[in-house]
């Protein structure tokens, strides 16, 4: 009978000792775990009354950094597209340079230079145009894919037609060779060496700037577009780069044959004329390009603060009070050194010791 109860008493409190050894085991795993991970839980569902807001939080960090590295491909766009523009500017520069020493009596041989220098100045500026940053073309807009001049600029059906309309300046007086190529320039339905995308008039031309997404329904502008300006006029394509392109076209096909005469002057102060309107215009496209990358430095900055806030909000939410920890850790390792004890103890005990 002795055996029998002490076997019941005994075998009754060890299972619960072991339910208790147990449950106090799990709640030191967790503990450890906290103290190992700093946060209470990396499973949401066991962070309490805080799980929903943490759910919550998660989500707006991740939204917040992917506005913030569209920022950061925007403004490396914009950094590659300023430089760029930079070049293009010195290109016109130099055309303004050539321009005013071809101006007056001037020798066969300054002429024949003159357009073999705007043919090199045609190639650098076309591949310029197809300048690419992280695999985009920073001049196509929203067509990034696809290179914004589709044909060697200088070999072009548009160098074409104005060599041949430059060609018959004898036949005609300079105004009409300025006026012919200028229109040549602006046909957006041919002779053009841009892609069909770009193909298009200035202004509708701007409304193809590349969008980038930066905040909840807030885009910005990233970049340019090659054939980008104003409403064009009696000496403009109103495109700054549509115009830089007939001139230097106008230039390379002059011939030694053009030097002197009253027409060939007329006509290369006209391209002065048109020339410097276009440096004026590439300063106001960098003008512009430098306002999105203060707007763009402002965003990321507040980018940056918005997701310090979420994070620290989250923090509140996930992080562990290591203190506390410290303190509950201890507590639950001296609860299970004495319920070792206790179970080690009651493998001797009797009905004797219960009595």
């Amino acid at each position: 009978m002795t055996g029998i109860t002490a076997s019941f008493g005994y075998g009754g409190l060890s299972n619960q000792q072991t339910l208790n050894l147990a449950s106090l085991s799990q709640i030191k795993d967790n503990l450890q775990e906290q103290a190992s991970t700093g946060v209470k839980s990396s499973n949401y569902a066991q962070l309490g009354e805080t799980r929903a807001q943490a759910l919550a939080l998660q989500p707006a960090i991740t939204q917040v950094s992917s506005w913030n590295s569209n920022v950061t491909m925007a403004q490396n766009r914009l950094t590659v597209t300023q430089s760029t523009v930079s070049q293009i500017a010195t290109i016109a520069d130099n055309l303004n340079d050539t321009l005013s020493t071809l101006v007056g009596n001037v020798s066969p041989t300054a002429v024949s230079s003159a357009s073999e220098q705007a043919k090199s100045y045609l190639s650098s500026l076309g591949n310029l145009l197809n300048t690419q940053e992280g695999g985009s073309y920073i001049f196509a807009g929203l067509q990034s894919s696809t290179a914004p001049v589709s044909t060697s600029l200088s070999s072009s059906s548009l160098a074409s037609s104005i060599q041949e309309t430059v060609k018959s300046m004898g036949n005609g007086s300079a105004s009409d060779v300025l006026s012919e190529t200028l229109s040549l320039a602006k046909d957006t339905s041919q002779n053009q060496p841009f892609s069909a995308a770009l193909s298009t008039d200035p202004v509708t031309a701007a409304q193809q700037k590349l969008k980038i997404t930066v905040g909840t329904n807030q885009t910005v502008s990233a970049g340019i577009v090659a054939t980008e300006g104003s409403t064009s006029s009696e000496t403009s394509t109103g495109s700054p780069i549509r115009d830089l392109i007939r001139n230097l076209l106008v230039v390379a096909s002059l011939s030694s044959d053009d030097a002197g005469t009253t027409d060939y002057t007329q006509l290369v102060q006209g391209l002065q004329t048109t020339n410097i309107g276009v440096t004026e215009g590439l300063s106001d496209i960098s003008g512009s390009l430098g306002i999105q990358q203060n707007s763009l430095t402002s965003q990321s900055t507040m980018l940056a603060q918005m997701k310090a806030a979420l994070t620290t909000q989250l923090g509140t939410a996930k992080d562990a009070d290591l203190a506390q920890v410290s303190v509950q850790l201890n507590d639950t390792s001296n609860q299970l050194q004495a319920s070792y004890s206790i179970i080690a103890n009651m493998k001797g005990m009797t009905l004797a010791s219960y009595l």
